[in-house]
């Protein structure tokens, strides 16, 4: 074989080495880890020396004798603002740079199917002690290690973790108070997977992880002002269930509205709250397969008021924090005030896909709704589900 075959041989094997899907190894004790930026503000001539609220998550760094991260056993780079709904599952055709989330569409081993749950929108991490550092970034699409030396050294939190094996963990960045706008973690070991949940039922619990003196001093901006997202640090949350018909309207499920669930109190304390629940078919026109299009409307209420006594439905802007509505469900509702989140485009918090021999089947889901100064988040926790047959 002479050495030009030889060449164009070696070449065909990189090329083919470059453009191979990356296989990954499993990992012996895994934990599992989600992580959200919380921080949200605007950069003003106030301000303009705080750390840009665009993030890089290293896992256990290495340092240069100057104490710069020069690489990591992880990174989770270019993590911007978190998005309003935490899709069950990754977004498998995402090419976007930026991203919403920790693991995101990083090419990182993803979580299993754990106990009927899908952690596909979790990262596996080897269990134990970790090194977890988060760095504030310039906006460019720079990778974070390529950066010149001076842009690698706005280290915002250096922190040591245990995690346990086979545990799951959704990690937050966010603001621990208004006046200092110090950053700080807050990281939750769920308890979704150890619970014995019914699939008839869909689940739901709430956090306010807003910071200390949010309330007293902080300031809604835009259009979120307009439905009052400003709430009291302590609310009690009631649900409503709704079908949407042909034409966007919304139509009560009887016995389904205005049913108390739970104190939201605010705090960065990491327990897990209660988990209620309402059921996946509540209109027993249903099919038991297919829910039909379905909103679910949270409304919070200050403990001296009541969802029948309620004095501030007309008037959201003037309730001062003791009342606002939370709608999750299809986009374009007609006739509705509350702040809409859109999910799942047919049933909102319940998800509907194709399975089996059905084209639209609805499955019960686990849900966290997050209020963070001034703004609502959903997480949604996907089951397993049949795959469909064509």
């Amino acid at each position: 074989m002479n050495n030009r075959i030889i060449l164009l041989l070696l070449l065909w094997i990189a090329v083919g080495t470059a453009c191979r899907k990356t296989e990954y190894t499993t990992i012996a004790e895994p934990a599992y880890l989600r992580i959200f930026n919380n921080l949200d503000y605007n950069i003003t001539v106030d301000n303009k020396e705080a750390p840009q609220p665009f993030l890089t998550y290293l896992m256990d760094p290495e340092l240069d004798a100057d104490g710069i991260p020069v690489s990591a056993k992880a990174t989770g780079d270019f993590l911007d603002k978190r998005a309003t709904w935490a899709r069950p599952y990754p977004d498998a055709v995402n090419t976007t740079l930026y991203q919403t989330e920790y693991p995101g569409s990083a090419k990182v081993l993803a979580g299993p199917v754990l106990n009927g749950y899908d952690l596909s929108s979790w990262a596996q991490m080897p269990a134990g002690k970790h090194r977890i550092m988060f760095v504030s970034r310039p906006l460019s699409p720079v990778p974070f290690f390529q950066l010149p030396k001076d842009l690698r050294s706005q280290i915002i939190i250096d922190t040591v973790m245990d995690f346990g094996s086979r545990e799951v963990y959704t990690m937050h960045v966010l603001e621990k108070d208004w006046n200092t706008k110090q950053p700080g973690i807050y990281v939750r070991k769920e308890t979704f997977i150890h619970q014995p949940f019914s699939d008839s039922l869909v689940y739901v619990n709430f956090y306010n992880l807003s910071s200390g003196g949010f309330f007293e001093k902080g300031v809604v901006r835009g259009s979120d002002a307009t439905f009052n997202l400003k709430i009291r640090d302590t609310m009690n949350v009631y649900y409503s269930l709704s079908k949407v018909n042909n034409s966007n309207l919304m139509q009560p499920v009887a016995g389904h509205t205005g049913v108390l669930m739970a104190a939201v109190v605010r705090s960065h304390e990491p327990a897990v709250h209660p988990y209620y629940s309402f059921p996946l078919f509540p209109d027993t026109a249903a099919s038991r397969i297919y829910t039909g299009r379905a909103a679910q409307t949270f409304t919070f209420l200050s403990p001296a008021y009541t969802y029948e006594n309620n004095p501030f439905v007309q008037y959201m802007t003037e309730s001062n924090g003791r009342f606002t509505e939370l709608r999750v469900g299809p986009a374009n509702i007609n006739g509705f005030a509350a702040f809409p989140l859109v999910a799942d485009f047919l049933t909102g918090m319940v998800v509907t896909i194709r399975s089996g021999v059905y084209f639209n089947r609805s499955f019960a889901t686990v849900n966290t709704v997050e209020y963070v100064n001034g703004k609502f988040y959903l997480m949604t926790i996907q089951r397993k589900y049949e795959p469909p047959v064509y």
